[in-house]
């Protein structure tokens, strides 16, 4: 491996903690239960990427209205607006279903949205609710397997779009310890896991 294969998240501390960077067109997953700054994580991956390395990127998102999403990059200083209007990224609201769809066709919109502005990242917000899509009538029978299954096709029509990207993924708050088995897991390459810090309070 060499530092050609790497690429630098740009965020503060992480890129050390990667020895340098991660691997060109790997897939990050960043698993937490809600409100430890998943999306934050991601959004900044994305603009880190087009601010600080001229790599345009995507954000897709499921549940935020890309509005919400750009106020609340403006509080931390990141001005998503402009990059969209100097097409140096795309916020796609869309729905799992669609984007599952779009990943297994073989002439995408995704892709072609991509290849438009050049895109080398990509960051999905909520993959959690690829659940919804599984019927619960895997190859086993039961629910896991059949949201291992989506989840692989998902992520295989995902890598051949040539991006670098990372995903979000929410567990429920008791979860947190026993997440390095989520069935998300097996199928990325790197796998972040965000928790909430306890702190005792008093007046």
């Amino acid at each position: 491996m060499t530092e050609s294969d790497l690429i630098q998240t740009g965020i503060y501390g992480l890129d050390q903690i990667f020895l340098g960077g991660i691997l060109k067109g790997n897939l990050i997953l960043v698993e937490g239960a809600a409100g430890v700054g998943k999306t934050l994580l991601g959004v900044e991956f994305i603009y880190r990427g087009i601010t600080e390395h001229d790599e345009p990127g995507i954000i897709v998102v499921f549940e935020t209205s890309p509005r919400k999403l750009i106020r609340d990059a403006t509080g931390f200083g990141w001005n998503l607006d402009e990059l969209q209007q100097r097409n140096k990224l795309k916020i796609i609201f869309t729905s799992p279903k669609v984007l599952d769809r779009e990943l297994r066709s073989p002439d995408s919109l995704l892709l072609e949205t991509a290849a438009g502005i050049g895109a080398q990242r990509i960051f999905i917000d909520g993959i959690s609710l690829l659940r919804t899509l599984a019927t619960g009538n895997g190859a086993n029978g039961n629910g896991a397997a059949s949201y291992r299954e989506l989840l692989q096709q998902f992520i295989e029509g995902l890598g051949r779009e040539n991006l670098t990207a990372m995903l979000s993924h929410e567990v429920l708050a008791h979860q947190e310890e026993s997440a390095a088995l989520e069935v998300a897991e097996f199928l990325a390459d790197t796998v972040i896991i965000l928790k909430r810090e306890h702190h005792h309070r008093s007046i």
